[in-house]
């Protein structure tokens, strides 16, 4: 997956204004992270999660540019039909984006506004403020469903 230049400008800019933001990515082989973190430079706190295994390579190049990695991660997205299709309305880069940041709200990994990031095969598309604090959080009783998307920084679909 490529990382586009305009997409790292966006988030740099909103992570300049909001100090301190987790960036949740998803990233299969973890290479887009790298790539997402040296855009970013020092100071970014990066989290990528796949539901596969980073190679050895990858992993120590991750552990020097202090990103958290989450390897093996279950897809709750894959089992909630309806949730999936309908997110896949919409677009592949964002159904990703909000499957990884529910995966690193659940495992304690991010708590209140953070910024998640995707693609939708072809790129590093997608990028999402989102909030584990939803407004509605006590009417909603799937955990999935209780993140709130703040703002879309970057989508195809704008």
């Amino acid at each position: 997956m490529s990382v586009k230049s305009e997409i790292i400008e966006k988030i740099k800019k909103h992570a300049h204004e909001n100090e301190g933001q987790a960036i949740v990515i998803a990233s299969q082989g973890g290479k887009t992270a790298i790539k997402l973190a040296e855009g970013l430079g020092k100071g970014a706190k990066i989290i990528t999660i796949s539901e596969f295994s980073y190679s050895d390579s990858d992993k120590k190049v991750m552990k020097k540019q202090k990103i958290t990695a989450l390897e093996n991660a279950d897809l709750p997205l894959q089992d909630l039909r309806e949730m999936r299709e309908t997110l896949l309305m919409f677009d592949s880069g964002i159904k990703a984006a909000l499957e990884v940041a529910s995966i690193a709200a659940s495992n304690g990994l991010v708590d209140g506004q953070f910024v998640t990031v995707a693609g939708s095969g072809k790129g590093i598309d997608t990028a999402l403020v989102v909030n584990t604090v939803h407004p509605m959080q006590e009417a909603i009783s799937e955990p999935l469903k209780q993140l709130k998307i703040e703002r879309i920084l970057a989508s195809p679909l704008i």
